[in-house]
């Protein structure tokens, strides 16, 4: 699933392309992907406007239309943004396109039919009404607030820091990775964390999703010394050559390495 860094990445992509032109129409051929509005109502808002900025809050991505209102677009578990200008050329999968009058598009594609289109007048009321914490790259939400929430969670670590609830954006893959960088094991309980290691988790979430969106949220382009470049059972921890292990918490799978996560 598409996580904070993709989710900004993916923000960047937008500005680069898309802002500040015409909109013509937007064609939706998935209409279960419309969350709380019909592809009438969506056209009637976007015609003839543009996208003049964007913003992202956790794993939602925010296109700011001329006049007023916003589009939101959530990923699902395999979605993306493709740019392009023969429309008979659509990528496969393409669920949504929004078409320009420079005779360009954009195609809103999904693998899967779980990813979200919705429009809102307010961004915070949106984040309230989903119940979405803050997200964990705001600056105001500094460690004071990062030890509250976590102090406050019985759950595992793991589970704590994919509650969306609490704090927005970090899903399966990230935690993994914001854990290991810090050797504490997934299933250790978030309010039983020394503030020690409170401290470092949080200084680790922070470099982790940064170090993340400058790598383009691919894998391939972080640093060696993450799992993320070996997050498979039995491969190499890249610190100490053990093997990589797999676990279940709350239904979800983890990863880590059972000598540096104790």
């Amino acid at each position: 699933m598409p996580e904070l860094p993709d989710v900004e990445v993916i923000r960047k992509y937008v500005d680069k392309t898309v802002l500040h032109q015409s909109i013509n129409k937007v064609e939706v051929s998935a209409k279960d992907i419309l969350d709380g509005i019909s592809e009438k109502h969506l056209q009637s808002q976007v015609k003839e406007r543009e996208f003049e900025s964007t913003y992202r809050h956790g794993k939602h991505l925010f296109a700011k239309l001329s006049g007023d209102g916003w589009v939101i677009f959530h990923f699902g578990m395999t979605g993306y943004f493709e740019y392009f200008k023969d429309k008979e050329k659509a990528p496969k999968h393409t669920r949504a396109l929004f078409s320009f009058d420079n005779c360009y598009n954009l195609a809103f594609v999904l693998q899967r039919k779980l990813g979200k289109i919705t429009l809102t007048k307010d961004i915070d009321i949106f984040v309230k009404k989903q119940n979405l914490g803050p997200d964990a790259l705001d600056k105001n939400f500094d460690l004071e607030a990062f030890k509250e929430v976590m102090q406050g969670m019985k759950s595992s670590v793991k589970s704590a820091l994919m509650n969306q609830g609490h704090i927005t954006g970090i899903g399966n893959i990230y935690s993994d990775e914001i854990l290991f960088q810090t050797g504490i094991h997934p299933k250790v309980k978030a309010n039983q964390l020394s503030n020690r290691d409170l401290d470092r988790l949080f200084k680790a979430m922070k470099e982790v999703l940064e170090t993340a969106i400058d790598s383009q949220a691919d894998p391939a382009k972080m640093p060696e010394h993450y799992l993320l470049r070996h997050r498979k059972k039995g491969e190499k921890c890249p610190a100490c050559s053990g093997e990589i292990a797999k676990i279940r918490i709350s239904g979800r799978s983890a990863y880590f390495c059972p000598n540096c996560q104790s």
